[in-house]
């Protein structure tokens, strides 16, 4: 009786070490698990971006490179759709399209959307607008803001004590007292 009983604590009391072993391994797989579950419901939440080149347009690209196709231009101090994360220096937005990181802000323009508003005019530029420009500059009017137009924006602007740019923002506009 004594050789059995003294064999029955040793196993009872192995027994029991097994199963709180067991019992707390499986605990921690439980909480493990839960650490990296995410509830049905949950929606990321994207930060907002806004516009922020200083007076031209922000690139929209395929991909993250400077060497993926142009499909598109965003106006400076325009809202952009909400950004998934940032990568290679551009951001991902939402639309699966990207932008260049280092030209966007968390913070919302003021007042007329930033240093250059929300239109500006410079090389490239196309339409009535620039026509109306070129008619007041004096240039021959095309429709087109090349470099002609540009020459003529910089003499305006240096003889008007202006920061000499070369494109229309909304101190040259004034200037010009040109509202289109």
């Amino acid at each position: 009786m004594n050789s059995t009983t003294a064999n029955s604590q040793p196993r009872s009391f192995m027994n029991s070490v097994k199963s709180t072993v067991l019992g707390l391994a499986g605990f921690a797989v439980l909480l493990t698990g839960m650490s990296y579950a995410k509830p049905a419901d949950a929606s990321p939440r994207y930060r907002q971006y806004y516009v922020s080149t200083n007076g031209g347009c922000l690139k929209v690209r395929t991909s993250p490179s400077i060497y993926a196709p142009v499909v598109g231009c965003v106006s400076n101090g325009a809202r952009l759709a909400p950004v998934i994360r940032i990568q290679n220096g551009f951001a991902k937005l939402t639309t699966g399209r990207f932008v260049s990181a280092n030209l966007i802000s968390t913070r919302p323009p003021y007042g007329n959307g930033g240093t250059g508003g929300f239109v500006v005019l410079g090389v490239g530029s196309r339409g009535e607008a620039v026509a109306q420009l070129q008619s007041i500059l004096g240039v021959p009017v095309t429709g087109y803001f090349g470099y002609n137009t540009r020459s003529a924006v910089e003499d305006f602007q240096e003889a008007n004590g202006l920061i000499v740019t070369g494109v229309v923002d909304n101190a040259t506009r004034r200037a010009l007292g040109f509202y289109y």
